[in-house]
């Protein structure tokens, strides 16, 4: 399963970087490349029967479902504040709402659609470690060719656990369509940046001392797992730890038989 989860992957990195030649032009050539990979993802998900099928229906409605939708809004708010919209002109608004969405339903059918659900058959945790790990590593594509270690490893340790809150909002409204809202609302900030820029903000990182390095993305992972842990518990049934049904109960918050 696992040499066959990364022989997709490959595929669907090789289509993002050549897929580009069978699409005409030049403005939606980054476009293209996504929707490509999103309908082999689709198909890879057909072919497989996935149970992530089922995910492609309207979100489960209710009151874990206002929870979750909270804290989307506030991880989008966190990652895009700051950035200055106005300076986009309509046309780039237009080309570029269109390539985030496509990067956003591509990436997430992947990696929600496909490897969540094929490593579903192990257990929950598999599917969300395996899938959000995986989900990291593919973003090593965009270093190919100029590889710079400590950005690579801050970029996929980040986009880790970015997907570990996806799979959480997933569960929790059982619809792929809330991690498509959040990734390609998080990703806004691309249209303020172009290759270049984003070649430039990498050259920038110097000497890094090495544990500096590692513990550098720890606010981010924290930022992204502290509310998934909140989600996969209200997924659970919000159950108590033994120590703490027992404080419950003693304080008579919960009735004996209550869990």
């Amino acid at each position: 399963m696992w040499l066959g989860l990364i022989i997709v992957s490959l595929i669907a990195i090789l289509i993002l970087n050549y897929s580009k030649v069978l699409v005409p032009g030049e403005r939606f050539d980054g476009t293209g490349s996504y929707a490509i990979m999103g309908l082999f993802a689709l198909a890879v998900m057909w072919w497989l029967r996935t149970p992530t099928l089922a995910y492609f229906a309207r979100p489960v409605f209710g009151w874990k479902f206002a929870v979750a939708f909270v804290l989307m809004v506030n991880l989008i708010v966190v990652q895009i504040r700051g950035e200055d919209f106005s300076q986009v002109d309509p046309d780039k608004w237009v080309r570029g709402v269109i390539f985030l969405i496509a990067v956003a339903v591509a990436e997430e059918i992947f990696s929600r659609g496909v490897v969540f659900g094929a490593l579903a058959r192990y257990g929950l945790t598999v599917a969300v470690v395996g899938s959000s790990l995986m989900f990291g590593l593919m973003h090593i594509n965009s270093y190919i060719g100029d590889f710079d270690p400590w950005p690579a490893y801050w970029h996929v340790v980040s986009a880790a656990s970015f997907g570990i809150f996806a799979c959480a909002l997933m569960v929790v409204t059982r619809s792929i369509w809330m991690p498509i809202v959040l990734h390609t609302f998080s990703n806004g900030g691309l249209l303020l940046r172009n290759a270049e820029q984003v070649q430039a903000e990498r050259d920038a990182v110097t000497s890094v001392e090495l544990f500096a390095g590692l513990i550098q993305p720890l606010p981010i992972v924290a930022t992204f797992v502290i509310p998934s842990l909140v989600l996969f518990w209200l997924a659970a049934g919000m159950p108590l730890h033994p120590m703490a049904h027992r404080l419950a109960v003693k304080w008579k918050l919960i009735e004996m038989g209550e869990k």
